[in-house]
């Protein structure tokens, strides 16, 4: 009787864990949820002029709820696609953990690199366009609110999307390099409306977003590039203040 030798049985080792871990339906699906908000959003913004005929000429009042609206949307589809579909939560998932980055350096590096960025622009012959801070320029008091959400909100949510959620899966595909350019071209071209188009202002703010989403890769975190973003607003909004009101006072 031949007795042949019994193998052993050597357990197969568990696939490594996808990073991140969600995919292109995801993205579709958060886009989804965000345009469908912004539409909702337009629809609000109608029925309220409608009601209130005096918005019709100065819908300022309506922006500032508008942005904050729309920001919870966007929280609101990421954690319908983390939490209910993957049962993950939102901000460990897209990178707002500890690192051992000198918070200090990105907070510095913040207006460093709105100089830069203002030099470049210099540079590239940038027409003026009036900032989307200026609409609010009427009052003191609804500038100062806004600029705050400027440092505040505004660097935190585009972070979570754009260097949180969207640049994680471009790298997976397209290499991490790639996956930061691409990004920050998107970023770039997302604030175009706000600049009436001017290439200029997408060239600027791409490459403003590149620098963003490298200190993302380095850092593992996206809590300085969120620090960085937040620094590098607060220069233009102390820049917008001193130009409207304390040079000319």
């Amino acid at each position: 009787m031949d007795i042949s030798p019994v193998e052993p049985v050597i357990d197969a080792a568990p696939p490594a864990p996808r990073e991140p871990f969600w995919g292109y339906a995801d993205l579709l699906l958060v886009m989804g949820i965000i345009v469908a908000s912004i539409v909702l959003i337009a629809l609000a913004g109608v029925v309220l002029t409608l009601q209130y005929p005096g918005l019709r000429n100065d819908p300022t009042p309506l922006l500032l709820p508008a942005q904050v609206v729309f920001y919870g949307f966007i929280y609101l589809a990421l954690l319908f696609t983390l939490r209910a579909r993957y049962g993950k939560p939102v901000f460990p998932s897209l990178g707002w953990r500890r690192t051992r980055f000198n918070l200090a350096i990105a907070a510095l590096g913040g207006p460093v690199l709105a100089f830069v960025i203002s030099g470049l622009a210099a540079l590239l012959r940038t027409p003026q366009v009036p900032s989307p801070l200026d609409r609010f320029l009427k009052s003191p008091v609804d500038l100062a609110v806004v600029g705050v959400l400027a440092v505040t909100l505004a660097p935190l949510f585009e972070e979570l999307f754009f260097r949180g959620f969207l640049q994680p899966l471009l790298s997976r595909t397209f290499g991490v390099l790639a996956g930061i350019l691409i990004t920050a071209l998107v970023f770039g071209l997302m604030h175009a409306p706000e600049y009436a188009w001017a290439w200029q202002y997408v060239v600027a703010v791409s490459v403003a977003g590149a620098v963003f989403g490298w200190v993302r890769v380095r850092t593992n975190s996206i809590i300085p590039s969120t620090i960085m973003h937040g620094c590098y607003n607060l220069v233009f909004v102390i820049a917008l203040v001193f130009t409207k009101y304390v040079k000319h006072s």
